[in-house]
Protein backbone atom coordinates (compact mmCIF):
# COMPACT_ATOMS: atom_id res chain seq x y z
CA UNK A 1 0.00 0.00 0.00
CA UNK A 2 2.82 2.41 0.89
CA UNK A 3 4.59 1.51 -2.34
CA UNK A 4 1.46 2.33 -4.33
CA UNK A 5 1.12 5.69 -2.57
CA UNK A 6 4.74 6.53 -3.28
CA UNK A 7 4.23 5.77 -6.96
CA UNK A 8 1.07 7.87 -6.94
CA UNK A 9 2.91 10.79 -5.35
CA UNK A 10 5.77 10.43 -7.82
CA UNK A 11 3.28 10.51 -10.71
CA UNK A 12 1.69 13.68 -9.33
CA UNK A 13 5.08 15.41 -9.20
CA UNK A 14 5.88 14.41 -12.80
CA UNK A 15 2.56 15.66 -14.22
CA UNK A 16 3.78 19.28 -14.76
CA UNK A 17 6.90 18.05 -16.58
CA UNK A 18 4.85 15.62 -18.67
CA UNK A 19 2.36 18.36 -19.53
CA UNK A 20 5.11 20.73 -20.65
CA UNK A 21 6.77 17.98 -22.69
CA UNK A 22 3.47 17.15 -24.36
CA UNK A 23 2.58 20.77 -25.18
CA UNK A 24 6.00 22.00 -26.27
CA UNK A 25 7.49 18.84 -27.80
CA UNK A 26 5.00 16.09 -28.61
CA UNK A 27 2.40 18.39 -30.20
CA UNK A 28 4.93 20.36 -32.33
CA UNK A 29 6.62 17.10 -33.34
CA UNK A 30 3.28 15.66 -34.43
CA UNK A 31 2.54 18.85 -36.38
CA UNK A 32 5.96 18.63 -38.04
CA UNK A 33 5.37 15.03 -39.10
CA UNK A 34 1.94 15.82 -40.52
CA UNK A 35 3.04 18.91 -42.48
CA UNK A 36 6.06 17.02 -43.88
CA UNK A 37 3.55 14.88 -45.80
CA UNK A 38 2.03 17.88 -47.59
CA UNK A 39 3.10 20.36 -50.24
CA UNK A 40 2.43 23.77 -48.71
CA UNK A 41 3.69 27.31 -49.19
CA UNK A 42 2.52 28.46 -45.76
CA UNK A 43 -0.56 30.35 -46.98
CA UNK A 44 -2.56 28.45 -49.57
CA UNK A 45 -4.22 25.04 -49.38
CA UNK A 46 -2.17 22.01 -48.41
CA UNK A 47 -1.69 19.29 -51.04
CA UNK A 48 -1.02 15.78 -49.77
CA UNK A 49 2.16 14.32 -51.29
CA UNK A 50 2.91 11.43 -48.95
CA UNK A 51 6.65 10.84 -48.96
CA UNK A 52 7.16 13.23 -51.85
CA UNK A 53 8.95 15.81 -49.71
CA UNK A 54 11.37 13.18 -48.40
CA UNK A 55 12.01 11.98 -51.94
CA UNK A 56 12.75 15.59 -52.90
CA UNK A 57 15.31 16.23 -50.19
CA UNK A 58 17.09 12.92 -50.66
CA UNK A 59 17.50 13.72 -54.35
CA UNK A 60 18.44 17.35 -53.71
CA UNK A 61 22.16 18.10 -54.00
CA UNK A 62 21.91 21.05 -51.59
CA UNK A 63 20.42 18.80 -48.91
CA UNK A 64 23.25 16.27 -49.41
CA UNK A 65 25.79 19.06 -49.00
CA UNK A 66 24.03 20.41 -45.90
CA UNK A 67 23.97 16.91 -44.42
CA UNK A 68 27.73 16.51 -45.02
CA UNK A 69 28.44 19.92 -43.49
CA UNK A 70 26.43 18.95 -40.40
CA UNK A 71 28.43 15.72 -40.10
CA UNK A 72 31.64 17.77 -40.35
CA UNK A 73 30.37 19.92 -37.47
CA UNK A 74 29.82 16.75 -35.43
CA UNK A 75 33.30 15.53 -36.38
CA UNK A 76 34.86 18.81 -35.24
CA UNK A 77 33.18 18.38 -31.85
CA UNK A 78 34.34 14.77 -31.44
CA UNK A 79 37.86 15.15 -32.83
CA UNK A 80 38.83 18.68 -31.75
CA UNK A 81 36.45 20.33 -29.29
CA UNK A 82 35.96 17.53 -26.75
CA UNK A 83 39.63 16.37 -26.70
CA UNK A 84 40.74 19.99 -26.22
CA UNK A 85 38.27 20.37 -23.34
CA UNK A 86 39.62 17.15 -21.82
CA UNK A 87 43.23 18.38 -21.97
CA UNK A 88 42.17 21.71 -20.51
CA UNK A 89 40.38 19.99 -17.61
CA UNK A 90 43.37 17.75 -16.88
CA UNK A 91 45.58 20.84 -16.78
CA UNK A 92 43.23 22.75 -14.47
CA UNK A 93 42.84 19.67 -12.27
CA UNK A 94 46.56 19.95 -11.43
CA UNK A 95 45.72 23.40 -10.03
CA UNK A 96 48.56 25.43 -11.52
CA UNK A 97 49.23 29.01 -10.47
CA UNK A 98 46.14 31.09 -11.24
CA UNK A 99 43.95 28.08 -12.00
CA UNK A 100 40.83 29.69 -10.52
CA UNK A 101 41.25 32.74 -12.74
CA UNK A 102 41.84 30.55 -15.79
CA UNK A 103 38.74 28.48 -15.02
CA UNK A 104 36.59 31.62 -14.93
CA UNK A 105 38.15 33.05 -18.10
CA UNK A 106 37.61 29.85 -20.07
CA UNK A 107 33.97 29.75 -19.02
CA UNK A 108 33.09 33.41 -19.72
CA UNK A 109 32.41 32.86 -23.49
CA UNK A 110 29.58 30.50 -22.52
CA UNK A 111 27.56 33.42 -21.15
CA UNK A 112 28.08 35.57 -24.26
CA UNK A 113 25.46 35.55 -27.01
CA UNK A 114 26.34 33.27 -29.92
CA UNK A 115 25.16 36.04 -32.24
CA UNK A 116 27.68 38.47 -30.72
CA UNK A 117 30.47 35.91 -31.07
CA UNK A 118 29.52 35.28 -34.72
CA UNK A 119 29.62 39.01 -35.53
CA UNK A 120 32.94 39.41 -33.72
CA UNK A 121 34.58 36.65 -35.75
CA UNK A 122 33.00 37.96 -38.95
CA UNK A 123 34.96 41.17 -38.53
CA UNK A 124 38.11 39.27 -37.53
CA UNK A 125 37.97 37.37 -40.82
CA UNK A 126 36.87 40.35 -42.95
CA UNK A 127 39.00 40.56 -46.08
CA UNK A 128 39.58 44.35 -46.00
CA UNK A 129 39.26 45.49 -42.39
CA UNK A 130 39.66 42.20 -40.59
CA UNK A 131 42.06 41.78 -37.68
CA UNK A 132 43.51 38.51 -38.99
CA UNK A 133 44.64 39.93 -42.33
CA UNK A 134 45.91 43.09 -40.60
CA UNK A 135 48.12 40.99 -38.31
CA UNK A 136 49.43 38.95 -41.25
CA UNK A 137 50.36 42.10 -43.14
CA UNK A 138 51.94 43.65 -40.03
CA UNK A 139 54.29 40.68 -39.53
CA UNK A 140 55.26 40.49 -43.20
CA UNK A 141 52.98 37.62 -44.16
CA UNK A 142 50.67 39.65 -46.35
CA UNK A 143 50.82 36.95 -49.02
CA UNK A 144 48.73 34.73 -46.73
CA UNK A 145 45.96 37.33 -46.39
CA UNK A 146 42.79 36.34 -48.21
CA UNK A 147 39.02 36.43 -48.11
CA UNK A 148 38.72 33.78 -45.41
CA UNK A 149 34.94 33.64 -45.47
CA UNK A 150 34.73 33.87 -49.26
CA UNK A 151 36.96 30.88 -49.96
CA UNK A 152 35.35 27.44 -50.17
CA UNK A 153 38.49 25.85 -48.70
CA UNK A 154 38.55 27.99 -45.55
CA UNK A 155 34.98 29.18 -44.96
CA UNK A 156 33.75 26.12 -43.07
CA UNK A 157 36.84 25.93 -40.85
CA UNK A 158 36.48 29.64 -40.10
CA UNK A 159 32.85 28.98 -39.11
CA UNK A 160 33.91 26.23 -36.74
CA UNK A 161 36.82 27.97 -34.99
CA UNK A 162 34.55 30.24 -32.85
CA UNK A 163 32.95 27.03 -31.54
CA UNK A 164 36.21 26.44 -29.64
CA UNK A 165 35.41 29.43 -27.43
CA UNK A 166 32.78 27.28 -25.72
CA UNK A 167 35.31 24.70 -24.61
CA UNK A 168 34.96 26.03 -21.06
CA UNK A 169 31.66 24.24 -20.49
CA UNK A 170 33.15 20.99 -21.78
CA UNK A 171 36.12 21.30 -19.44
CA UNK A 172 33.86 22.11 -16.46
CA UNK A 173 31.92 18.88 -17.02
CA UNK A 174 35.19 16.94 -17.10
CA UNK A 175 36.43 18.77 -13.99
CA UNK A 176 33.25 17.86 -12.13
CA UNK A 177 33.85 14.19 -12.89
CA UNK A 178 37.53 14.48 -11.96
CA UNK A 179 36.58 15.86 -8.54
CA UNK A 180 34.72 12.61 -7.76
CA UNK A 181 37.77 10.38 -8.32
CA UNK A 182 39.14 9.22 -4.92
CA UNK A 183 42.64 10.50 -4.15
CA UNK A 184 43.53 7.00 -2.95
CA UNK A 185 43.60 5.83 -6.56
CA UNK A 186 46.20 8.44 -7.46
CA UNK A 187 48.23 7.59 -4.36
CA UNK A 188 48.17 3.92 -5.29
CA UNK A 189 49.32 4.81 -8.80
CA UNK A 190 52.22 6.84 -7.35
CA UNK A 191 53.26 3.87 -5.22
CA UNK A 192 53.33 1.79 -8.41
CA UNK A 193 55.67 4.36 -9.95
CA UNK A 194 53.22 6.26 -12.15
CA UNK A 195 54.08 9.87 -12.91
CA UNK A 196 51.63 12.67 -13.78
CA UNK A 197 50.91 11.58 -17.37
CA UNK A 198 50.57 7.92 -16.45
CA UNK A 199 48.18 8.75 -13.62
CA UNK A 200 46.01 10.63 -16.08
CA UNK A 201 46.17 7.77 -18.58
CA UNK A 202 45.55 4.86 -16.22
CA UNK A 203 43.39 6.52 -13.54
CA UNK A 204 41.68 9.67 -14.80
CA UNK A 205 40.77 8.75 -18.37
CA UNK A 206 39.07 5.39 -17.63
CA UNK A 207 36.89 7.04 -14.97
CA UNK A 208 35.88 9.96 -17.18
CA UNK A 209 33.59 7.94 -19.44
CA UNK A 210 30.32 9.38 -17.97
CA UNK A 211 31.56 12.94 -18.47
CA UNK A 212 32.81 12.07 -21.95
CA UNK A 213 29.42 10.70 -23.01
CA UNK A 214 27.66 13.74 -21.54
CA UNK A 215 29.93 16.04 -23.54
CA UNK A 216 29.33 14.00 -26.70
CA UNK A 217 25.57 14.45 -26.27
CA UNK A 218 25.72 18.17 -25.43
CA UNK A 219 28.22 19.11 -28.12
CA UNK A 220 26.46 16.92 -30.65
CA UNK A 221 23.17 18.67 -29.91
CA UNK A 222 24.85 22.06 -30.34
CA UNK A 223 26.32 21.06 -33.71
CA UNK A 224 22.98 19.78 -34.98
CA UNK A 225 21.18 23.03 -34.15
CA UNK A 226 23.94 25.59 -34.74
CA UNK A 227 22.60 28.35 -36.94
CA UNK A 228 24.17 31.69 -36.08
CA UNK A 229 27.67 31.01 -37.43
CA UNK A 230 26.75 29.90 -40.98
CA UNK A 231 23.88 32.40 -41.19
CA UNK A 232 25.65 35.53 -39.91
CA UNK A 233 29.23 34.86 -41.00
CA UNK A 234 28.81 33.43 -44.49
CA UNK A 235 25.05 33.16 -45.20
CA UNK A 236 25.75 29.53 -46.07
CA UNK A 237 28.24 30.39 -48.80
CA UNK A 238 30.32 30.36 -50.75
CA UNK A 239 28.63 27.78 -53.01
CA UNK A 240 26.72 26.37 -50.01
CA UNK A 241 30.00 25.17 -48.51
CA UNK A 242 28.88 26.25 -45.01
CA UNK A 243 25.15 25.52 -45.29
CA UNK A 244 24.22 22.99 -42.61
CA UNK A 245 20.86 21.35 -41.96
CA UNK A 246 19.63 24.16 -39.70
CA UNK A 247 20.29 26.78 -42.36
CA UNK A 248 18.89 24.52 -45.09
CA UNK A 249 15.63 24.17 -43.12
CA UNK A 250 15.45 27.95 -42.68
CA UNK A 251 15.99 28.62 -46.38
CA UNK A 252 13.41 26.08 -47.53
CA UNK A 253 10.81 27.64 -45.23
CA UNK A 254 11.55 31.37 -45.29
CA UNK A 255 13.07 31.83 -48.75
CA UNK A 256 11.62 29.08 -50.93
CA UNK A 257 8.26 28.85 -49.08
CA UNK A 258 8.45 25.07 -49.17
CA UNK A 259 7.10 24.36 -45.72
CA UNK A 260 6.60 20.64 -46.29
CA UNK A 261 10.17 20.20 -47.51
CA UNK A 262 11.43 22.21 -44.54
CA UNK A 263 9.50 20.00 -42.12
CA UNK A 264 10.83 16.84 -43.79
CA UNK A 265 14.40 18.11 -43.43
CA UNK A 266 13.67 19.02 -39.83
CA UNK A 267 12.47 15.50 -39.08
CA UNK A 268 15.65 14.07 -40.59
CA UNK A 269 17.67 16.35 -38.30
CA UNK A 270 15.66 15.18 -35.29
CA UNK A 271 16.23 11.55 -36.24
CA UNK A 272 19.96 12.23 -36.50
CA UNK A 273 19.88 13.64 -32.96
CA UNK A 274 17.86 10.67 -31.72
CA UNK A 275 20.43 8.32 -33.25
CA UNK A 276 23.23 10.15 -31.44
CA UNK A 277 21.28 9.96 -28.16
CA UNK A 278 20.64 6.23 -28.59
CA UNK A 279 24.35 5.57 -29.18
CA UNK A 280 25.31 7.55 -26.07
CA UNK A 281 22.62 5.80 -24.00
CA UNK A 282 23.80 2.39 -25.18
CA UNK A 283 27.39 3.19 -24.23
CA UNK A 284 26.26 4.40 -20.80
CA UNK A 285 24.47 1.11 -20.16
CA UNK A 286 27.62 -0.82 -21.00
CA UNK A 287 29.53 0.75 -18.10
Amino acid sequence: MQSFRRQEHALIYTIPALALTFVFFVVPLGYLIVVSLFKWNGLGPMEFTGLGNYEYIFRNANFHKAFRVTLLWLASALIVHIPFGLLLSLMLNRRPHGWKFLRVMYFIPNVISTTAVAFMWYFIYHADMGLLNAILRAVGLGSLARSWLGNTQTALICNQIPFMLYVGLTSIIFLTQLSTIPTELYEAAEIDGADGLRKDWYVSLPLLKPALLTNVMLNGAFCLRTFEYPFLMTSGGPSNSTTNLALYIYREMMSANRYGVSMAAGLVTILLGVLLMLVVTRLQREE
